[in-house]
């Protein structure tokens, strides 16, 4: 959960909000309800959810808050449904999918170079 939030910090502080929403976006990390998915963007609400129990490690979980982000950046409200077909097929989940590719050893530095920090001053505190 401690990584997820400083995940998706990094994804708001680096990727962006949309604009053209009326609020600021949220963020949950929470169980799943029962469903495989990892996450999800809730378009209605301005909010990244992310099941932590559904994802198997940690490249996984920062692979998914980049790609529910991003779909926080996009217009899904108005446009994400208007392309009929596959999910893999779609866009806007092929424009997700390569900031997953762009973004993750960028995300992937920042949360080592985060948690070893902390590690190093929870050391030095000890001696």
């Amino acid at each position: 959960v401690r990584i997820a939030n400083m995940a998706l910090r990094w994804c708001k502080r680096t990727l962006g909000v949309n604009k053209r929403k009326k609020y600021q976006p949220i963020w949950s990390v929470r169980r799943a309800y029962g469903d495989d998915i990892c996450g999800e963007y809730d378009h209605d609400d301005n909010e990244v959810l992310i099941y932590w129990d559904n994802i198997d490690d940690v490249d996984e979980l920062l692979r998914t808050c980049i790609h529910e982000w991003t779909h926080q950046t996009q217009p899904i409200r108005t446009k994400y449904f208007k392309y009929p077909g596959s999910y893999s097929r779609n866009p806007y989940e092929r424009q997700a999918r390569y900031a997953e590719k762009k973004w993750l050893p960028v995300l992937w530095e920042y949360i080592n170079n985060r948690i070893n920090k902390t590690k190093c001053k929870s050391k030095q505190q000890s001696i």
